[in-house]
């Protein structure tokens, strides 16, 4: 049993932090202690209110459903694949898939200092509403702390469909509480993790400047009368002026600044092999910048609910 509800929280952990993107989950520590077993399987499902990209919410985001299917060797290698479905009422679809390998290391023998490493390949229709429809490959790397409140920084590198490269940090604080266990070996049971959750990075768009310049212009002045104009009719003067113009131009400009900032409370719930996990995010952005002229996303709230089935 203790096994399961271990295994269990990490292929949360799996699909929670590497695919979705909602918000960074920092790694299961206590999935290092597992005794050697060569292959564990498991099965989960996961329901976004609003499928949302290191604290970015797009205008046309959508509900989504995530089923997933994690196979895990030795406790540290792993793959994950993760299905995404548009749920938007009529609209609903299979927008695509991601396919993951990764691996979990412990830094130390007292399993406090560890990290992971994951890679995802992207395979989502370019019309998708799925947020991460634009991103072809990512690169995830996590450095953990495990004390009396979990530290966490990541790394994230990912690659859009265009070749574009962007570089993604987190900073995650969270702490653990046991609310009710029960069980033979007090593994099941409720508990709570209130999380605080930092998202920098670098983020490109289309800045708009202007310059002026001096043109000259020839301007004619009125004929006055003289012998010469008398003699030859056609001939005038001309006077050369300059003229400010404003020309109106754009650039591409890259930045790194804070992105975001959240406050997420996961619930979870262990039965056995049975795990079932609730999260509500809280999240401010920052640095948005208005793409469409619709306005940006502002602060918002969306939600999470789970469950994961090892066999």
């Amino acid at each position: 049993m203790k096994n399961a509800f271990k295994l269990t929280f990490f292929a949360l952990f799996v699909l929670i932090s590497f695919k979705s993107k909602a918000q960074k989950v920092s790694i299961d520590t206590n999935l290092l202690f597992l005794p050697q077993s060569k292959f564990s399987f498991n099965a989960s499902a996961q329901y976004m209110s609003d499928l949302t990209y290191a604290g970015r919410k797009d205008l046309s985001s959508v509900p989504a459903l995530l089923p997933g299917f994690t196979a895990v060797y030795k406790h540290s290698f792993f793959i994950n694949a993760l299905g995404y479905f548009d749920v938007n009422g009529s609209k609903s679809g299979a927008e695509g898939l991601s396919i993951s390998p990764g691996y979990l290391f412990s830094l130390d023998t007292g399993r406090k200092f560890g990290g992971s490493i994951v890679a995802t390949k992207f395979f989502i229709t370019n019309n998708s509403p799925i947020i991460l429809s634009s991103f072809n490959a990512m690169i995830d790397g996590q450095l953990y702390y495990s004390g009396p409140i979990k530290f966490t920084i990541g790394g994230t590198f990912s690659l859009d469909k265009g070749n574009n490269r962007d570089w993604m940090n987190t900073i995650q604080l969270e702490k653990e509480v046991w609310l009710l266990k029960n069980g033979e070996l007090k593994t099941n049971g409720l508990k709570i993790t209130p999380t605080i959750t930092a998202f920098t990075g670098s983020q490109e768009f289309t800045e708009t400047y202007y310059v002026e310049s001096q043109v000259p212009r020839a301007i004619a002045t009125p004929t006055v009368l003289s012998p010469i104009t008398s003699l030859v009719p056609g001939l005038s003067q001309q006077q050369v002026l300059n003229k400010t113009v404003t020309q109106q131009k754009g650039r591409e400009v890259k930045q790194y600044k804070l992105l975001a900032a959240s406050l997420s409370m996961p619930i979870d719930y262990t039965l056995n092999s049975w795990q079932f996990t609730v999260t509500p995010y809280f999240t401010r952005p920052f640095n948005e910048v208005d793409y469409t002229g619709g306005g940006t996303s502002g602060n918002y709230f969306f939600f999470t609910a789970g469950v994961s089935y090892l066999f």
